[in-house]
């Protein structure tokens, strides 16, 4: 069985609803490890909270202490939560019935509910870049299987004089 979405799957609107969720939950888990690990390394390095109480805010988490605050950014049930997004993330590869993708949103919810010592700030810096790293490697699988087919030069529909005249 050829496990790539190919136009026509890809034009159900199931699959559709699918794989728009999908990007925007990888994005999500993204965004959010990428605020996380800033705000991380503030907290390390200028030994400031608020780079984190400010990201609490923007999320509408309440802060009381950071290990609290990193517990539900990273494995609350809420759904600012990373692990939250990741779930959804896997609902939705699965949906979309690829292998590739259901396997690597599989590693990411592991590497996610892996629980580091809140309180040792390296480890949940390095939980945070093994997070981003996973996301990495699912958005190329994404890329690779359900992104679309790059049209060759020569095929491309050329620009009208209107498109080329709003470009100067």
């Amino acid at each position: 069985m050829n496990d790539k979405l190919n136009t026509k799957n890809l034009v159900l609107p199931s699959k559709l609803y699918k794989a728009y969720w999908l990007g925007r939950y990888v994005e999500r888990v993204d965004s959010v490890a990428r605020a996380l690990l800033s705000a991380l390394h503030s907290l390390k390095h200028l030994n400031s909270e608020e780079p984190l109480m400010s990201l609490a805010d923007s999320l509408g988490i309440k802060f009381t202490k950071h290990e609290k605050f990193l517990e539900e950014i990273l494995h609350g049930d809420i759904p600012s939560s990373i692990l939250y997004a990741v779930r959804n993330m896997r609902t939705n590869a699965i949906g979309l019935g690829i292998e590739r993708l259901v396997r690597e949103s599989n590693i990411l919810v592991i590497a996610v509910e892996e629980k580091p010592d809140l309180q040792k700030i390296d480890e949940v810096i390095k939980h945070a870049n093994d997070v981003i790293a996973s996301i990495n490697n699912m958005g190329r699988v994404i890329n690779e299987e359900i992104a679309p087919p790059e049209i060759p030069e020569d095929k491309r529909q050329k620009q009208t004089r209107h498109q080329q005249q709003h470009q100067q």
